[in-house]
């Protein structure tokens, strides 16, 4: 009986041990200081580090209590030493919505992964990986932030 007992000690001890590695739903990120609306609970890309002129996927799942409007914004904003290196606004809608088949608005829960191309520009280094502050933003078109999270990200650049 003992020797059951322990058994079973020992396996419910290494079930729940930090061995398990949890994984981080937001990759790193974090939710913004601030009240916002909508919460991103998934947040991911691949390859990681991304890596300039190859082909990326990104992944963002949340849960919007306030609907995500048609016209809504995606803004993605990266700081490298505390200077803005560079800002892409998408409208959500179109860049996460329509390729997974769906139409704005989008209220409740959403899980949305798409494909694409990660561009370089004549300005871009060479030769190195940097890692830059992110900042990303859902805003309906009236200027409402949803949704905001940061974090770091790298970028290779061959």
């Amino acid at each position: 009986m003992n020797t059951l007992l322990f058994i079973i000690l020992l396996f419910a001890t290494f079930s729940s041990s930090s061995l398990i590695k949890r994984q981080d739903a937001l990759s790193g990120f974090k939710p913004c200081n601030g009240n916002f609306p909508d919460e991103i609970t998934i947040y991911s890309y691949s390859p990681n580090p991304l890596v300039e002129g190859q082909m990326a996927t990104s992944r963002i799942a949340g849960k919007a209590t306030v609907p995500i409007e048609n016209g809504a914004l995606y803004n993605l904003t990266g700081f490298y030493e505390n200077q803005q290196a560079f800002q892409h606004v998408f409208d959500f809608c179109k860049i996460y919505v329509v390729p997974n088949s769906l139409t704005c608005p989008i209220n409740g829960d959403y899980d949305f992964t798409i494909n694409f191309p990660m561009d370089s520009t004549t300005n871009d280094p060479v030769n190195t990986s940097v890692e830059y502050d992110i900042t990303t933003l859902i805003s309906n078109p009236d200027g409402s932030v949803l949704s905001c999270i940061e974090g770091k990200a790298t970028i290779s650049y061959p």
